[in-house]
Protein backbone atom coordinates (compact mmCIF):
# COMPACT_ATOMS: atom_id res chain seq x y z
CA UNK A 1 0.00 0.00 0.00
CA UNK A 2 2.82 2.36 0.72
CA UNK A 3 2.83 5.57 2.30
CA UNK A 4 -1.02 7.38 3.54
CA UNK A 5 -1.05 10.69 3.37
CA UNK A 6 -2.85 12.76 5.92
CA UNK A 7 -5.65 15.29 4.90
CA UNK A 8 -3.44 18.21 6.59
CA UNK A 9 -0.54 16.61 3.98
CA UNK A 10 -2.41 16.91 1.04
CA UNK A 11 -3.44 20.06 1.50
CA UNK A 12 0.32 21.10 2.25
CA UNK A 13 0.99 19.72 -1.56
CA UNK A 14 -1.93 21.14 -2.70
CA UNK A 15 -1.39 24.65 -1.27
CA UNK A 16 2.23 24.61 -2.25
CA UNK A 17 3.27 27.34 -5.00
CA UNK A 18 4.10 26.39 -8.41
CA UNK A 19 5.34 28.77 -10.78
CA UNK A 20 4.66 27.95 -14.26
CA UNK A 21 7.74 28.32 -16.45
CA UNK A 22 7.13 30.78 -19.18
CA UNK A 23 5.55 29.89 -22.18
CA UNK A 24 4.38 26.77 -19.99
CA UNK A 25 1.50 25.51 -22.38
CA UNK A 26 4.32 24.44 -25.41
CA UNK A 27 5.56 22.47 -22.80
CA UNK A 28 2.81 19.88 -22.36
CA UNK A 29 4.13 16.80 -23.34
CA UNK A 30 1.18 14.76 -26.09
CA UNK A 31 0.91 11.12 -26.13
CA UNK A 32 -1.76 8.80 -27.33
CA UNK A 33 -3.65 6.87 -25.08
CA UNK A 34 -6.07 4.24 -25.22
CA UNK A 35 -8.55 6.70 -27.15
CA UNK A 36 -7.46 9.52 -25.39
CA UNK A 37 -5.26 12.55 -26.05
CA UNK A 38 -2.70 13.00 -23.16
CA UNK A 39 -0.55 16.28 -22.31
CA UNK A 40 1.70 15.83 -19.78
CA UNK A 41 3.89 18.75 -17.79
CA UNK A 42 6.02 18.18 -14.82
CA UNK A 43 6.63 21.48 -12.37
CA UNK A 44 8.16 22.04 -9.49
CA UNK A 45 6.91 23.55 -6.68
CA UNK A 46 8.38 26.07 -3.71
CA UNK A 47 9.29 23.23 -1.89
CA UNK A 48 11.22 21.31 -3.83
CA UNK A 49 8.03 18.59 -4.33
CA UNK A 50 7.52 17.28 -8.41
CA UNK A 51 4.40 17.63 -9.49
CA UNK A 52 2.56 16.80 -12.79
CA UNK A 53 -0.58 18.28 -14.44
CA UNK A 54 -1.81 15.37 -16.58
CA UNK A 55 -4.61 16.53 -19.21
CA UNK A 56 -6.53 13.36 -20.71
CA UNK A 57 -9.24 14.04 -23.24
CA UNK A 58 -11.52 11.73 -25.37
CA UNK A 59 -10.71 11.71 -29.08
CA UNK A 60 -14.82 11.21 -29.63
CA UNK A 61 -16.34 13.49 -26.98
CA UNK A 62 -14.77 16.18 -26.16
CA UNK A 63 -17.32 16.41 -22.16
CA UNK A 64 -15.18 13.09 -21.70
CA UNK A 65 -11.75 14.44 -19.80
CA UNK A 66 -9.60 14.54 -16.71
CA UNK A 67 -7.40 17.05 -15.64
CA UNK A 68 -5.24 15.73 -13.01
CA UNK A 69 -2.73 17.05 -10.40
CA UNK A 70 -0.25 14.70 -8.85
CA UNK A 71 2.92 14.76 -6.91
CA UNK A 72 5.68 12.43 -7.39
CA UNK A 73 6.47 10.07 -3.87
CA UNK A 74 8.22 6.88 -3.23
CA UNK A 75 7.75 3.89 -4.41
CA UNK A 76 5.24 1.44 -4.47
CA UNK A 77 3.52 4.45 -5.72
CA UNK A 78 5.23 6.80 -7.53
CA UNK A 79 2.59 8.91 -8.17
CA UNK A 80 0.02 10.63 -6.18
CA UNK A 81 -2.97 12.18 -7.51
CA UNK A 82 -4.09 15.16 -5.45
CA UNK A 83 -7.20 16.54 -7.58
CA UNK A 84 -8.76 15.33 -10.85
CA UNK A 85 -11.27 17.81 -12.79
CA UNK A 86 -13.64 15.33 -14.81
CA UNK A 87 -16.37 16.23 -17.55
CA UNK A 88 -19.83 15.59 -17.79
CA UNK A 89 -20.72 12.10 -16.49
CA UNK A 90 -21.39 9.91 -13.37
CA UNK A 91 -19.50 9.04 -10.56
CA UNK A 92 -20.09 7.21 -7.13
CA UNK A 93 -18.82 8.17 -4.24
CA UNK A 94 -18.22 4.28 -2.89
CA UNK A 95 -17.76 4.84 0.53
CA UNK A 96 -21.30 7.13 0.86
CA UNK A 97 -22.44 5.13 -2.03
CA UNK A 98 -23.58 8.39 -3.69
CA UNK A 99 -23.77 9.14 -7.50
CA UNK A 100 -22.69 12.56 -8.17
CA UNK A 101 -23.53 13.64 -11.96
CA UNK A 102 -22.20 16.31 -14.49
CA UNK A 103 -18.97 18.20 -14.09
CA UNK A 104 -17.41 16.69 -10.77
CA UNK A 105 -13.88 17.78 -8.70
CA UNK A 106 -12.07 14.53 -7.33
CA UNK A 107 -9.93 15.32 -4.41
CA UNK A 108 -7.39 12.85 -2.64
CA UNK A 109 -8.58 11.81 1.20
CA UNK A 110 -6.65 9.90 4.15
CA UNK A 111 -10.26 8.44 4.24
CA UNK A 112 -10.45 6.82 0.57
CA UNK A 113 -6.44 5.68 1.17
CA UNK A 114 -7.23 3.84 4.19
CA UNK A 115 -10.43 2.16 2.60
CA UNK A 116 -8.53 0.83 0.07
CA UNK A 117 -10.09 3.03 -2.58
CA UNK A 118 -8.46 5.54 -4.97
CA UNK A 119 -6.88 8.09 -3.42
CA UNK A 120 -9.04 10.68 -5.05
CA UNK A 121 -11.84 8.92 -5.59
CA UNK A 122 -14.27 11.07 -3.69
CA UNK A 123 -15.75 13.62 -5.64
CA UNK A 124 -18.01 16.96 -5.44
CA UNK A 125 -20.39 18.06 -7.97
CA UNK A 126 -19.10 21.96 -9.81
CA UNK A 127 -20.60 24.52 -12.07
CA UNK A 128 -17.13 26.48 -11.75
CA UNK A 129 -16.44 25.18 -15.67
CA UNK A 130 -17.99 23.65 -18.61
CA UNK A 131 -14.80 22.22 -20.18
CA UNK A 132 -11.15 21.12 -20.32
CA UNK A 133 -10.05 24.78 -20.77
CA UNK A 134 -12.00 25.94 -17.64
CA UNK A 135 -11.34 22.83 -15.69
CA UNK A 136 -7.61 23.69 -16.12
CA UNK A 137 -8.11 26.84 -14.98
CA UNK A 138 -9.43 25.51 -12.34
CA UNK A 139 -6.85 23.46 -10.95
CA UNK A 140 -4.20 26.29 -11.67
CA UNK A 141 -6.46 28.46 -9.23
CA UNK A 142 -6.66 25.81 -6.82
CA UNK A 143 -3.50 24.80 -6.40
CA UNK A 144 -1.44 27.62 -6.37
CA UNK A 145 -0.33 28.19 -9.69
CA UNK A 146 1.22 31.25 -11.13
CA UNK A 147 2.25 31.93 -14.35
CA UNK A 148 4.88 34.60 -14.88
CA UNK A 149 2.76 36.13 -17.63
CA UNK A 150 -1.12 35.54 -18.00
CA UNK A 151 -2.93 32.64 -18.42
CA UNK A 152 -3.50 31.73 -21.97
CA UNK A 153 -7.32 31.47 -22.56
CA UNK A 154 -7.70 28.52 -24.85
CA UNK A 155 -5.12 25.36 -24.86
CA UNK A 156 -7.07 22.49 -25.92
Amino acid sequence: MGIIFTDQEIKAFIQERKVLPDNWSSKFKKRMNRGSNEYLLNITGEEGNKFRVIVRMSVSDELNFSVVLGVKVPPPKKFFRLKRYNGNHEHTNTIEDEKVIGFHIHTATERYQVNSVREEDYAEPTERYADVNGALECLFTDANFEDPNTLQDTLF
